[in-house]
């Protein structure tokens, strides 16, 4: 017998395992672990009341790119690693390479440097991690704010709170940086649940 759900349960499911524990966590109780916010997600009886303690709508929220809903911290990384990758590029020193890309991961490593040539120079005050890290996620905040609002809720709930402190900046660049993000995923990675 086949098992049916309607398309609001099967959203709710993939939106279930991006949501960021301490959204969770500041929702209920602070003292909550992740293994209990990882159960709560998963009880299909309590699913509705996260729902509105959270503020998802789990059918308009998939709408948002399956890359984006996977690992949005992932593409705050790609994005600042586009930003940066003028001084990704520069990195001449074995260790450093290394260094950064234990980091920021191997996929934004490759991204900073097909994007090196053509990237402005930016400051990074001697820590390109941080400043990667940093200007990555005002990227993704400028970008998200022209989002539709069920979108934006979504990717909101999944970046951890403090990503989300700072205001965004960079309106001007923020389309084609994540552009240039959502390419560098492959197929499968584009249309998989998240």
């Amino acid at each position: 017998m086949m098992e049916s759900s309607s398309p609001s349960r099967q959203a709710s499911r993939r939106i279930d395992r991006s949501v960021h524990p301490d959204h969770v966590r500041a929702a209920l109780d602070p003292r909550l672990s992740d293994a209990t916010v990882a159960r709560l997600l998963a009880c299909e009886r309590l699913r509705a009341r996260l729902d509105v303690c959270l503020g998802s709508d789990a059918v308009e929220a998939a709408t948002a790119p399956a890359w984006l809903r996977t690992d949005p911290a992932e593409a705050a990384l790609r994005a600042g690693a586009v930003l940066h990758g003028r001084a990704i590029r520069s990195l001449l020193a074995a260790r450093a390479v290394t260094d950064l890309i234990t980091a920021i991961g191997r996929e934004a490593h490759a991204l900073g440097l097909r994007h090196g040539a053509e990237a402005p120079p930016r400051e990074n005050n001697g820590d390109l991690e941080g400043a990667i890290r940093r200007d990555g996620a005002d990227c993704l905040g400028a970008w998200l704010r022209r989002q539709p609002a069920p979108v934006r809720a979504v990717i909101s709930l999944a970046l951890p709170p403090s990503m989300l402190a700072a205001e965004a900046q960079g309106d001007d660049e923020a389309e084609a940086v994540m552009a240039a993000v959502a390419q560098s995923y492959t197929p499968e990675e584009v249309t998989q649940d998240a």
